[in-house]
């Protein structure tokens, strides 16, 4: 169990709680690192904080009619399974491995769902609350453009990434590693990250690393 936690952090979050500012943490690391079960660990301690899920937003954005047209647009009648479906398995498999046809579907998805980041955003800061939290899995890959006051990248070995993955999601290991390249090296990330949280353990592992990173928050 690893969490990398600079004192100049602890001590600029203890002098914020006091601020009437609203901070924002970007969560973020490579798949199957176990993001979400970070998040839910610091929602059920931070239970006032707002909160923003990329994931959902890009599967909401997918439920969209314009935004299913503009897929057909751009990459042909593959792009869905069925009326009103989006064929997501196919997306995954051709189009993330390749960088071109990768880019096109990102400039079809990221806007919107930046978009509603921001919106969760304002309306975290306009209910009073004094953090938002934002998990945002391609932060780096999109140029680290969402402000925030701490990123927290969540990192695990690439045998475990894979494994989890195959169990969590029903991949077999090629597609599973054509995924991963698809995303920056969790080294790249690590290396730019303002904490670590190291999960190639259990749970309560993990969990005990939210309460350090949390507890500063918790006690001011």
């Amino acid at each position: 169990m690893v969490t990398f936690l600079p004192d100049s952090f602890v001590e600029a979050i203890i002098v914020a709680m006091g601020q009437p500012d609203m901070k924002s943490w970007v969560i973020t690391g490579g798949a199957g690192c176990g993001k979400s079960a970070l998040l839910a660990f610091l929602r059920a301690l931070l239970p006032a904080a707002g909160v923003f899920s990329a994931d959902l937003a890009v599967a909401e954005a997918l439920g969209r009619e314009e935004i299913r047209e503009r897929l057909v647009d751009c990459f042909g009648t593959e792009a869905q399974s069925g009326p009103g479906q989006v064929n997501r398995p196919w997306l995954r498999e051709v189009v993330l491995p390749d960088p071109a046809l990768r880019a096109r579907l990102e400039g079809i998805l990221h806007p919107p769902v930046l978009e509603a980041l921001e919106a969760a955003r304002e309306q975290t800061h306009r209910s009073g609350a004094n953090l938002f939290l934002a998990e945002v899995p391609l932060h780096y890959e999109i140029g680290a453009t969402v402000s925030a006051d701490l990123v927290i990248v969540v990192a695990s070995s690439r045998s475990v990434q894979v494994r989890r993955m195959m169990e969590t999601r029903g991949l077999d290991e090629p597609t599973v590693h054509k995924f991963l390249e698809a995303q920056w090296p969790i080294e790249a990330k690590v290396e730019r990250a303002d904490a670590v949280i190291w999960n190639d353990g259990s749970l309560a592992s993990l969990e005990a690393q939210v309460l350090t990173l949390a507890s500063p928050l918790l006690h001011a």
